[in-house]
C-alpha cells in the first residue's frame, strides 16, 4: 500500500462520522437500485409463471395455417414442439345424456392434437393425456356438476354439436363460454370416448370442459381453419427476434406472441404500449435514485476534499502527481463502495423480500392475477446473477459519477494555494460588490450575508446546488407519482357491491324485493350502454355515430385524443335531478319529447378540472349510423362537473367519457325502437354482506321466474382494483418519502458541515464586536438568500424535467398540470429546513472561545 492509499484510509478513519454517513448513503442508494431491479424482475418472473398457467406452455400462436406451413413448422430446427387445434364452431359444443339441467350438462369441447393438449395442460391431472380421437381429458368440475364419479379408463357418452342463439334481434350466432338461458343446442353426433385424464382446474383451458384429441396426421379439410401453437427450443432474450424470423419465413399474417412469458425471459424487443411505458418509468426511477445518490456522495466527497486541501497540497509540494492526487479521491470512493455496495445489496434484498411477501400476499389473496386464483403466500424473489450484476453496475456508476468532479479538482490543487488555504475562495474585489439596494433593504447584515455566500465559494455553491437538486428531485418525483396515478386504470371505486339485472317489466318488482332485504343499504339504477366510434381489425361490430368523435369538439389540452368510445349511464330520475340541481341546470328540457343527457366533462376526475370537450359537442347525438335510434338516440345537451361527493359519478372509472340520462325518459324512448320484452335494466346494490346478498338475489331470480336475469358479486373485482392501487401507491409514495428523507438529510448535512467549517469566520465577526442580534439577522438573511438562489434554479428546472417526463410517458396524460399547491409547500419547506439547519449548527458553536476558534486550522 503506497503513501496515498495510507493517507486516504487515515483520513477516512479520522472522519468516521462523515465516512459512515457516506457509506450509508451508498448503501441506501444500492438498496433502492436493488429494490427497483429485484422487484421488477421478480414480478416479471412471476408473471411469466402465471402466463404459463393462464395460456399454456407455448410461445406463439398462428391462425389460418395451411397444411404446408404446418408441416414446415414441424421440420423447423428452431422449434421444439408444434401443436394443432381445429377451429370448427359446429363441433365446439357438448351435451351429456343425463337428467341434469341444461346449464350443467351443456358444455364446450376443444379439439387438438397430442402436442397441442400437452402444451395447454399445465395443471395437475389424473391419468395420461389423450393421444387419439377416441380419448378425451375432462375437467373434474364438469363431472362434479353432472353428478358423475368417473375414473380414468371409464367411458363417457355425449352428444357433440354446437350451441347457438337465433332470434330477430341478434340473428344467428354460435355460442361458447358460460351458459345462457335462451340458447339452444344442435347435436350432430353421439360419441363414446375413453376418459384418459381428469384435469384439476386447468386454467389454460378454462373455457373448455372436454379436450378431445385429434388423430395423428389429421388435418382439417378446409386447410386453414386451425390454430397452431409452437414452443421454441431456445427461449431466451432473443425469443421475439426468433419468432419474427419464423413469421416472415412462413408468411403468417395472423399471429400472437405469449408476451408476458417472453418478457419474463427479458425478450423485450419491440415492446410497445404499457410495456414501453413501464420501462420508461423504471428508467426514470433509476435516474432519480442515481441523481439523488450522486448529490449525497458528491457532497460528502467534496467536503472531504475541502478538509484535505492542506495535506494534498503538501503531497504536491513533495512531488505527488496529478494522477496520484486524482487516485486519492477514486480510492476513497472505492473503499466506501466496497463497504457500502454489499451492505446495500443485503438491505435491498431484505427490503425487496419483505415487500414482495407483503404485497404479494395481498395480490394473491385478492386473486388479482388470472391463473393464480387460489394461490397464497408471497411472490418469490428472483435473485439471478444478471440482476446482481446490474445492481453492482449502477451502484458503481453512481460512485464514479460522484467522485469524478472532486477527483479533477484534487488533481489541480497547487502547493501554495493549499498551504494558504485559498483554493476554495478565489475572489476578486469586484466580485464582492453588492447592489446598493441590498444594504438599503436588509441593512449592513444583509450586505455581509450576501458577501459571505460569495466568499464561501465551493462550499456556498455546494449548499445552493444541494438545495436546488433536492427541490428538483422532490418535485419531479411528485409529478412522476401523479402521472402514474393518472395512468392507473385500476384507481376507481364503484359504489355498489352487487350488480343485478332482469327484464324491464320485472324491474320494479326486483328493486322492491332487493330493497326489502335487511342486509341491503340502497338500490339504484346502474345500467350502462357502450357506444364505439372505432374498432380494431379483429373487431366485427357496428360503429356508433362517429360525428360525435370529431376532433374539433376537443379542448386544446386533449387535441391529441382519439375518442374511441363513450358510455351512457342510466340514472334513477331522482339522482338525475340532483345532478342537474348541483350543476345549476333546469330539468324541464330533460323530461320532454327528446331524449337528452348531460356529459361529465372531466377526464381525470381530480380537484383540478380536466375538460375534454368544448361547447361545440353540445347538441350532438349518440346513436348508430346504420340503424338510427337503436338504442334510442341521445342528445348531449349540457356539461356537468365532477363532484367526489356524488357517488353516481363514480359508476364509471376515470378516463371514461360518460353521458348520464334519466331512467324514465330512456326507457320511454327505448320502447319506441326496441321490443319491450327484450329490454333489461340493471341495479347496483350497496351492502356490507355482499356474498349473502348475492346468493339471496340469485336464489330469488331462479325461484320467482325472472327473465334475462343475472347477478354478479362485484366485491371481489373491487378488491382487485383496490389492491392494484394500494400496490402502486405504496411503491410510488414510499419511493418518494424515502428520497425526500435522503434529500433533507443531504441538505442538513451539507449546511451543518458548511457552518462548522466557518468557525474561524464567525469568531472573527464576534471579535470585531458584532452583537448577537446582528449575527442572528445575518444568518437569517443568508438562509433567505440561499433559499431564493436555490429556488431560482430548482423551480424552473423541475418544471422543465416534469414537462419532458410528461412528453416521454405516453399520450394518455394529455394535459400538463403541475401541482401548484405542492410547489408552494416545497418553497415554504425549503426555508424551514435551511433555517433549522443553520440555527441548529450555529447553536453548536455559539459558546466557542473566540481566540481558540481563530487559532484553529479549520481547513
Amino acid at each position: 500500500m503506497n503513501i496515498i492509499s495510507r493517507l486516504t484510509l487515515r483520513h477516512l478513519l479520522g472522519n468516521k462520522k462523515r465516512s459512515i454517513v457516506t457509506i450509508l448513503g451508498i448503501a441506501i442508494s444500492t438498496a433502492l437500485i436493488s429494490a427497483i431491479l429485484l422487484g421488477v424482475f421478480s414480478f416479471f418472473k412471476f408473471f411469466g409463471y402465471i402466463a404459463i398457467q393462464t395460456t399454456g406452455n407455448a410461445h406463439a400462436a398462428f391462425e389460418e395455417v395451411t397444411s404446408e406451413q404446418f408441416n414446415a413448422l414441424c421440420e423447423d430446427a428452431s422449434i421444439e414442439k408444434v401443436g394443432l387445434r381445429e377451429l370448427d364452431e359446429k363441433r365446439s359444443g357438448v351435451r351429456l345424456l343425463n337428467d341434469k339441467e341444461n346449464r350443467f350438462k351443456i358444455g364446450n369441447v376443444d379439439h387438438g392434437d397430442a402436442n397441442y393438449i400437452s402444451m395447454r395442460v399445465v395443471s395437475d391431472y389424473d391419468g395420461t393425456l389423450p393421444t387419439n380421437s377416441s380419448e378425451i381429458a375432462v375437467e373434474e368440475q364438469f363431472l362434479i356438476d353432472n353428478g358423475l364419479s368417473l375414473q380414468v379408463g371409464d367411458t363417457l357418452t355425449f352428444e357433440q354439436g354446437y350451441r347457438y342463439i337465433d332470434d330477430e334481434l341478434e340473428g344467428f350466432m354460435y355460442l361458447g363460454g358460460a351458459y345462457r338461458s335462451e340458447e339452444q343446442f344442435k347435436p350432430l353426433s353421439t360419441d363414446t370416448c375413453i376418459v384418459t385424464a381428469i384435469l384439476h382446474g386447468n386454467r389454460a383451458t378454462r373455457d373448455w370442459d372436454i379436450l378431445r384429441c385429434l388423430d395423428d396426421g389429421y388435418y382439417p379439410a378446409d386447410n386453414g381453419d386451425v390454430e397452431t401453437l409452437i414452443a421454441l427450443k431456445n427461449c431466451d432474450h432473443t425469443a421475439i427476434k426468433q419468432l419474427n424470423v419464423i413469421v416472415q419465413k412462413y408468411g403468417f399474417e395472423k399471429y400472437k406472441y405469449n408476451t408476458e412469458y417472453l418478457l419474463s425471459k427479458f425478450a423485450i424487443e419491440g415492446s410497445v404500449g404499457s410495456y414501453k411505458s413501464f420501462f420508461v418509468m423504471m428508467a426514470v426511477a433509476l435516474a432519480i435514485v442515481i441523481a439523488t445518490s450522486v448529490i449525497l456522495i458528491f457532497n460528502s466527497i467534496g467536503m472531504s476534499l475541502t478538509e484535505r486541501m492542506r495535506y494534498l497540497g503538501m503531497l504536491a509540494s513533495v512531488g505527488a502527481t496529478a494522477k496520484q492526487k486524482r487516485f486519492s479521491i477514486y480510492y476513497e470512493g472505492m473503499i466506501l463502495g466496497i463497504i457500502g455496495i454489499p451492505l446495500g445489496l443485503i438491505m435491498g434484498y431484505i427490503g425487496t423480500w419483505v415487500t414482495l411477501q407483503y404485497l404479494g400476499s395481498k395480490i394473491l389473496a385478492a386473486d388479482i392475477l388470472a391463473g393464480a386464483e387460489g394461490m397464497r403466500g408471497g411472490i418469490p424473489i428472483a435473485c439471478e446473477p444478471i440482476v446482481i450484476f446490474a445492481v453492482v453496475f449502477f451502484a458503481t456508476l453512481t460512485i464514479l459519477i460522484s467522485t469524478f468532479v472532486p477527483a479533477i479538482k484534487a488533481s489541480r490543487i497547487m502547493p501554495i494555494d493549499a498551504l494558504r488555504q485559498s483554493s476554495t475562495i478565489k475572489m476578486k474585489a469586484r466580485s464582492l460588490r453588492v447592489n446598493p439596494f441590498v444594504r438599503k433593504i436588509f441593512g449592513y447584515e444583509g450586505e455581509l450575508a450576501y458577501k459571505n455566500i460569495k466568499r464561501n465559494g465551493l462550499k456556498g455553491t455546494v449548499i445552493t446546488v444541494t438545495i436546488a437538486v433536492s427541490v428538483i428531485l422532490f418535485l419531479t418525483v411528485n409529478f412522476f407519482c401523479k402521472s402514474v396515478n393518472r395512468l392507473n386504470q385500476f384507481d376507481f371505486d364503484i359504489p355498489y357491491q352487487v350488480m343485478a339485472s332482469c327484464s324491464l317489466s320485472e324491474g320494479d318488482k326486483l328493486r322492491s324485493a332487493i330493497s326489502s332485504m335487511d342486509e341491503v343499504d340502497s338500490v339504484y339504477s346502474s345500467g350502462m350502454i357502450q357506444f364505439l366510434f372505432s374498432k380494431t381489425p379483429e373487431m366485427d361490430v357496428e360503429l356508433a355515430n362517429t360525428e360525435i368523435a370529431n376532433p374539433a369538439f376537443l379542448t386544446p389540452d386533449f387535441s391529441g385524443m382519439t375518442v374511441d368510445d363513450m358510455a351512457v349511464v342510466i340514472l334513477d330520475d331522482s339522482e338525475f335531478e340532483k345532478l342537474l340541481s348541483d350543476n345549476g341546470l333546469e330539468k324541464d328540457k330533460y323530461f320532454s319529447d327528446t331524449l337528452r343527457g348531460v356529459l361529465l366533462n372531466d377526464y381525470f376526475r381530480e380537484k383540478t378540472s380536466s375538460e375534454v370537450f368544448n361547447s361545440r359537442i353540445l347538441g350532438q347525438k349518440l346513436c348508430y349510423d346504420e340503424v338510427q335510434n337503436n338504442p334510442p338516440a341521445i342528445e348531449v345537451s349540457d356539461f356537468v362537473k365532477y363532484d367526489d361527493e356524488n357517488k353516481m359519478l363514480d359508476l364509471t372509472p376515470k378516463g371514461t367519457l360518460t353521458v348520464f340520462v334519466p331512467f324514465s325518459m330512456y326507457y320511454e324512448h327505448a320502447k319506441e325502437v326496441l321490443p319491450e320484452d327484450r329490454l333489461t335494466c340493471e341495479f347496483g346494490v350497496e351492502t356490507e354482506y355482499h356474498e349473502a346478498v348475492h346468493d339471496k338475489i340469485y336464489a330469488l331470480m331462479e325461484t320467482e321466474g325472472y327473465h334475462y336475469y343475472s347477478c354478479k358479486d362485484m366485491a371481489d373485482s373491487l378488491v382487485v382494483y383496490d389492491t392494484v392501487s394500494i400496490m402502486l401507491q405504496t411503491a410510488m409514495y414510499g419511493f418518494t418519502i424515502l428520497l425526500t428523507l435522503i434529500a433533507i438529510a443531504n441538505m442538513v448535512n451539507t449546511i451543518s458541515t458548511g457552518v462548522l467549517l466557518r468557525r474561524k469566520e464567525f469568531a472573527m465577526y464576534k471579535s470585531i464586536g458584532m452583537a448577537s442580534g446582528g449575527f442572528k439577522k445575518m444568518i437569517r438573511l443568508e438562509t433567505l438568500l440561499y433559499g431564493i438562489k436555490a429556488l431560482m434554479y430548482g423551480i424552473p428546472v423541475s418544471l422543465l424535467l416534469s414537462y419532458l417526463m410528461f412528453k416521454s410517458f405516453t399520450d394518455k396524460l394529455y394535459s400538463f398540470d403541475p401541482d401548484l399547491v405542492m410547489y408552494a409547500a416545497v418553497i415554504a419547506a425549503v426555508f424551514v429546513v435551511i433555517g433549522l439547519s443553520m440555527f441548529l449548527s450555529i447553536s453548536k458553536i455559539k459558546d466557542d472561545n473566540i481566540i481558540e476558534a481563530i487559532k484553529e486550522d479549520a481547513v
